[in-house]
């Protein structure tokens, strides 16, 4: 009889919630080179399984279905292959979900992110919503004893972050604003702060998770007025009567993304973290005479060591993000949490708890 486990599947392309189901699919196998996971916890990343859930497609391509989402996981290691030597049964780790081929033209220019046969786990090939999952060997990273399952399943995230951080070029005195206090905003504002830059504050509509920002990691915060973006934008200016240096935008809103172009000062540098729709240069003449640059940021890949580096000495702090976890079995209503809850931030799925289980942190 073939052995199965329970896993969130998306059966159909296209298909949306209604090509969606949590159910039992075959048993991972072990090839030579890979590592068998029990998968402790997994983090939703709304930014994808939204789109998922709503038909889009994302990195996925027919052929791929039917397809296990989750690209933010961590687990223990049940099984090896018969070529692992670094991974030993009973280790604890995350993974890198980023597969690259190594052999394109811009892998052969050390330029594996921009890779032509880019593979990723949770969006072409199987993740982490499932209790056991199956990834290479050399993809795998301990985590560092003091860090949980739970904080290790975000380790994607901070990666990304770390991305954006790397493409910015702080230059030591460099003052900086985040836009938006979701989970990217927050891990941001944590590496803004321990990079050479004088001030960084973040910007956001949602006191909640702005008390967050202040109290769990010392960052100085502004609350946004939807309605009047003047009234951030004087308080910035008088902190700030040069303007800033970067900002960073994480809430993909060309409002609050052309805010952010006002606040720059000469040579300022406005960073794109997530895609700003119908977002159009205007006046030309301010951005050539101020000399702004336009820095796109997207995934990352070959940052998880860093990563769990920061984790465990402390420079990120991922606990206060946790507000929500489920049982894999109820991951629609995690995933409809993280998107009606404005005090939401990371939600946590767990394959191995029972359905109904749930914990909520704020």
């Amino acid at each position: 009889m073939e052995k199965t486990m329970r896993a969130m599947v998306i059966e159909t392309p296209g298909g949306g919630r209604a090509a969606s189901k949590i159910t039992d699919i075959p048993y991972p196998k072990c090839e030579e080179n890979q590592i068998i996971i029990k998968v402790m916890a997994a983090s939703i990343c709304k930014h994808c399984e939204g789109p998922y859930d709503q038909g889009a497609m994302q990195l996925t391509k027919p052929e791929d279905y039917p397809i296990v989402l989750g690209h933010e996981f961590a687990g223990e290691v049940v099984e090896i292959g018969s070529k692992v030597e670094d991974v030993k049964v009973g280790d604890r780790v995350t993974v890198d979900n980023t597969v690259l081929c190594g052999e394109c033209y811009y892998c052969q220019k050390d330029l594996p992110l921009k890779c032509e046969n880019f593979g990723s786990m949770g969006h072409n090939i199987h993740g982490g919503f499932e209790q056991y999952v199956a990834a290479l060997a050399e993809k795998a990273f301990i985590i560092p004893e003091g860090i949980s399952y739970e904080e290790a399943a975000c380790t994607e995230p901070v990666a990304c972050c770390l991305r954006a951080v790397d493409r910015m070029n702080v230059t030591y005195g460099d003052n900086i604003a985040v836009l938006g206090a979701g989970s990217m905003g927050m891990i941001l504002a944590q590496l803004c702060k321990h990079t050479s830059a004088n001030k960084v504050v973040v910007l956001a509509s949602t006191q909640s998770k702005l008390d967050i920002i202040e109290k769990e990691f010392g960052v100085k915060t502004i609350l946004v007025d939807r309605n009047d973006h003047s009234k951030h934008e004087q308080a910035i200016a008088q902190m700030f009567p040069h303007g800033l240096d970067i900002v960073v935008d994480t809430t993909g809103s060309k409002d609050m993304a052309w805010s952010g172009v006002r606040m720059l000062g000469r040579g300022g540098k406005l960073v794109f973290y997530t895609v700003v729709e119908d977002f159009e240069v205007k006046d030309v003449d301010m951005w050539f005479n101020k000399e702004i640059s336009l820095i796109m940021a997207w995934c990352q890949t070959h940052n998880y060591g860093r990563c769990l580096d920061s984790i465990e000495n402390g420079y990120v702090n991922l606990k206060p993000l946790i507000t929500h976890e489920f049982s894999l079995e109820d991951y629609f209503e995690a995933l409809d949490t993280n998107y009606q809850d404005r005090n939401s931030v990371k939600v946590l799925l767990h394959p191995h708890w029972e359905k109904g289980k749930k914990k909520v942190h704020i």
